[in-house]
């Protein structure tokens, strides 16, 4: 029926499926890679490290580097993405902008030695900068755009939706396209926050200076789910892939309403430590929601191709999403 469909009238973009991928080792398992393949993604934006301020050393470091299993990815395409913390950009000092971008260029090319299959074309830096650590970042992406391209690679940078929507205040930063980053907008530390990943009332002020934002954007939507805990009216934790399931003790978790719960009972949850009052709330995203959001999406004056990105790629997305689900919301931005 999808393929009826996407032959009955001309398409008006090229549309390019892809995946995020962020855990420390990418090897793919059997189902992360039939989903990729299912949707004809050849594009895996992979996060190769983070990029932390190291107080002992004076200076940012590399942490949580990739490890590569290429059997288990063979024929799709590898984006390196590295994330850099705001706190590094806060301390670096502009001289230390130079040796910064060669370090980050150079980690990269030595990581990726580990697949010697691997022919870099595009590399990505993911950071909710600020109007503070603006003139620092905007600096770094133009040395390593500069490095990179004698290399004949391209740099592009993920785009939060205060950036789209605030140009004038945060800039816009100097690389060849930017990817936005559709998730997250939603109040994490008001208990009374509907879904903070995926909330398309809050989205909607920031997406008027779409058609107005000066870069070239692809999309991410969002795969993931948590659950965020609060404690004594703060939010202290998210924790990553909690399920309801984990949370079907009632000696220990009172049901409060919908994906709402406190601990009656303080216990161990996936490696952390939950006190008697402690509340926690669940986040995911499924199908319908992101059909909405593709409904709202789709009527942005998008270029004549674009980047569909997931994110991110692993069990619980294969777990919870259909490939269909997945090719429909592909077919709306065509």
């Amino acid at each position: 029926m999808l393929f009826l469909l996407s032959c009955s009238r001309p398409r008006e973009r090229e549309v390019y499926p892809a995946f995020y991928h962020w855990q420390t080792r990418l090897e793919l398992s059997p189902g992360e890679r039939t989903l990729a393949d299912s949707l004809g993604a050849r594009r895996l934006y992979v996060k190769f490290f983070d990029v932390d301020w190291d107080g002992a050393f004076g200076e940012p470091a590399p942490l949580a580097e990739v490890q590569l299993a290429p059997a288990t990815y063979t024929g799709l395409e590898v984006v390196p993405a590295v994330f850099i913390t705001n706190r590094s950009l806060e301390q670096l000092p502009m001289e230390g902008v130079a040796r910064l971008a060669a370090n980050i260029i150079d980690h990269i090319f030595v990581l990726a030695e580990a697949d010697s299959s691997l022919q870099l074309r595009e590399i990505q830096l993911d950071c909710d900068w600020t109007a503070g650590t603006r003139e620092v970042y905007f600096q770094l992406l133009r040395l390593m755009g500069e490095k990179l391209e004698a290399r004949g690679v391209s740099l592009s940078a993920t785009i939060r939706l205060h950036q789209l929507r605030y140009p004038e205040r945060t800039g816009v930063p100097p690389v060849k396209r930017g990817m936005l980053m559709f998730y997250n907008m939603g109040s994490l530390e008001d208990w009374a926050e509907p879904n903070s990943i995926l909330n398309l009332k809050k989205a909607e002020p920031y997406l008027q200076g779409f058609a107005d934002y000066p870069l070239p954007l692809d999309l991410a939507l969002p795969l993931f789910h948590w659950g965020v805990l609060y404690r004594e009216g703060r939010m202290i934790r998210l924790i990553n892939n909690l399920e309801e399931g984990q949370l079907a003790d009632r000696a220990r978790f009172q049901l409060l309403g919908p994906g709402r719960y406190q601990v009656v009972q303080g216990t161990f949850l996936d490696g952390y430590y939950l006190y008697e009052g402690d509340l926690i709330r669940l986040e995911s995203v499924d199908a319908g929601l992101l059909q909405q959001a593709a409904r709202r999406l789709q009527r942005l004056p998008w270029g004549p191709e674009m980047t569909l990105a997931f994110y991110h790629l692993d069990s619980t997305a294969v777990r919870a999403f259909k490939i269909a689900d997945l090719a429909q919301l592909e077919e709306a931005f065509r």
